[in-house]
């Protein structure tokens, strides 16, 4: 789409099947439709038989506003007992701590013995923040039902890969092998809300349980759901909020929805940090000098120690940049025909953002291909800074809800790893680095690699590990 967009235009499109396709390349453009309360709407296809339009992701209208007003004002839940960025902060600082502590419990044992692949533990650790913001639940490293619960993800980004060409010719639903993806698709949401299903059930016991106590207010955002169905339900306003859906089917696809959207982005960026620091070691040397210079031994990194890590916060934006986990954005639709810069987007189009086009023009970014992270640093100052062509999270009314969340767990992970660990190639051939050529599906995957972590700074993790657990903790639900 870029290299059509240098002979065609900014704005193009591309007739596939009888769906017509607008991929928009610049970001003015993208600016002003994505702004547009007519291009709030997500695409029309054959799969819409499986979601039926529940949850945050693929719901539009009145539900989606409406359901994204509520998730603004309870902040995933996050409101409940101290700050939002308080809270926030020690749920993620937990996450990380116990991810260090899995890979050093790892490190020089049988399993490091030709290198660590980081992809099992970030995925364990990343998604406990938010099952434990959002539901209270968290796994153990390398259990049975973790395993099982990210597997139905897997399975569903690649199952959904393969029923692509449906979107644009809707009769392949009919053919067998398309039609029984389909059936596969709809078990495996069946088995996840199923599972979720589980853990709104403990809440609403919990709930009775407590009701009288002094303490018993919402713990998280399966609880702010809860009692919001029920006065609802006592009001007789249910259609407010979730308009003709099954209200309790709605909470349990918004987890299914927050969690696919909160878990595998950031695992996917963060592999691919890793991989720019294994084949820029100049990069790599100047993050761990900053690190040692600002945070020093014996304590882990935090929130406050990034507000002066300029060059580290710059690295992790320049792997975004480079690396686009979602390199096409999330697609919209316009709900009427739309003039836009002279021509008509007709109604229900699939509006594509591609920023990948807009990250890696040569024009806003020179030399692109090159992995720079003085991009975002200001050459007077020093100071980290984002241009306004940086569109990682996407933009307009649909960007990104987790953003500020996303961006924390960045930080905190990423400085965490290269502040405990020095983080080098398990291959010995210095020319058999990782590609940055990914697999492009729901994100784009680098290829499996494996690291060599060599211990640096342990006593942060034994300094860490004797604070005492976070309140928020205290009543947490751990499977494994």
């Amino acid at each position: 789409m870029l290299e059509f967009s240098k002979q065609f235009g900014d704005m193009i499109s591309v007739k596939m099947g009888s769906q017509l396709i607008v991929c928009i390349n610049d970001i003015k453009t993208l600016k002003k439709i994505f702004s547009s309360s007519e291009f709030t709407a997500r695409p029309k296809s054959a799969l819409d038989c499986i979601v039926q339009g529940y949850g945050i992701i693929t719901a539009d209208g009145e539900l989606w506003k409406n359901q994204r007003k509520f998730l603004h004002k309870h902040k995933f839940g996050l409101k409940n007992g101290g700050t939002v960025s308080e809270n926030m902060e020690s749920r993620v600082s937990y996450e990380v701590l116990d991810c260090l502590n899995a890979l050093a419990e790892d490190t020089n044992t049988e399993t490091d013995k030709h290198g660590i692949d980081l992809s099992p533990y970030l995925s364990c650790s990343i998604s406990n923040v938010i099952c434990s913001i959002i539901m209270s639940t968290r796994f153990k490293h390398n259990t049975q039902r973790f395993a099982k619960f990210i597997n139905f993800f897997d399975e569903g980004f690649r199952l959904f890969t393969l029923t692509g060409p449906m979107i644009f010719l809707p009769w392949l639903r009919h053919v067998p092998n398309i039609r029984s993806t389909i059936d596969k698709l709809r078990a495996n949401r069946e088995e996840l809300l199923d599972f979720v299903g589980e853990i709104v059930e403990d809440h609403a016991d919990s709930l009775a349980d407590r009701k009288g106590e002094e303490d018993n207010g919402p713990r998280d955002l399966v609880d702010q759901y809860l009692l919001e169905i029920k006065q609802r339900r006592e009001d007789g306003t249910l259609e407010e909020t979730f308009g003709d859906k099954d209200p309790e089917t709605q909470m349990k696809q918004i987890l299914v929805d927050l969690f696919s959207a909160g878990f595998e982005t950031i695992k996917t960026t963060l592999l691919w940090t890793f991989i720019h620091m294994l084949r820029n070691p100049d990069v790599k040397s100047k993050v761990v000098s900053e690190l040692e210079s600002v945070v020093g031994p014996g304590r882990l990194p935090t929130m406050e120690d990034m507000e002066k890590m300029n060059y580290t916060r710059a690295t992790i934006y320049e792997s975004m940049r480079r690396s686009s986990a979602v390199p096409m954005g999330t697609t919209h639709s316009n709900t009427r025909p739309v003039k836009v810069d002279g021509q008509i987007i007709p109604a229900n189009s699939h509006v594509i953002p591609n920023l990948y086009a807009i990250h890696m023009d040569h024009q806003i970014w020179p030399q692109p291909e090159q992995f720079k992270p003085e991009r975002f640093l200001n050459p007077d100052t020093g100071k980290v800074f984002k241009p306004k062509h940086f569109l990682p999270f996407g933009t307009g009314q649909r960007m990104c809800l987790g953003d500020s969340l996303a961006e924390m767990e960045l930080q905190l992970f990423f400085a965490s790893i290269m502040h405990v660990f020095d983080i080098d190639q398990a291959d010995a051939d210095p020319h058999n680095l990782p590609s940055l050529e990914g697999h492009f599906g729901a994100t784009l995957t680098p290829s499996d690699f494996k690291v060599k972590l060599t211990p640096r700074n342990l006593e942060a993790l034994v300094a860490e590990n004797l604070k005492a657990k976070p309140a928020n903790y205290l009543h947490m639900r751990t499977y494994g």
